[in-house]
């Protein structure tokens, strides 16, 4: 039987299961926000959506660049600042293992306005 510990530098989270700290680290991605509706679209990998793809529905959106997206969770930033176009860095404790995947934003940086 193998046993493999992983162990990340920074940061502490509070593991609510068996109270302990959890070391983890934080990760940041860079991209342009192309939604920003129920549905929050980080489009990645230095991709430009099209001027056209502003009349696509979110799903249609996912399905084109399902390979160049994370679906981001804002609940925890005040997201007002953020607006579709943007360039923007963000950081997060966890990207989940979905497709596309998905990450709970814990802070945010506007690189560039549209």
């Amino acid at each position: 039987m193998f046993l493999i510990l992983l162990h990340s530098p920074k940061g502490n989270i509070k593991n609510t299961h068996n109270h302990q700290n959890k070391t983890t680290t934080s990760f940041s991605k860079k991209g342009i926000l192309l939604r920003k509706e129920e549905t929050n679209l980080l489009l990645i990998n230095n991709k430009k959506p099209l001027k056209s793809d502003d009349s696509l529905n979110t799903q249609l959106l996912i399905d084109k660049y399902k390979d160049d997206l994370i679906i981001i969770d804002l609940t925890k930033v005040d997201s007002k600042k953020l607006s579709h176009g943007q360039t923007i860095e963000i950081w997060f404790d966890e990207l989940q293992e979905s497709f596309p995947p998905k990450a709970m934003v814990e802070k945010y940086h506007i690189i560039m306005d549209k």
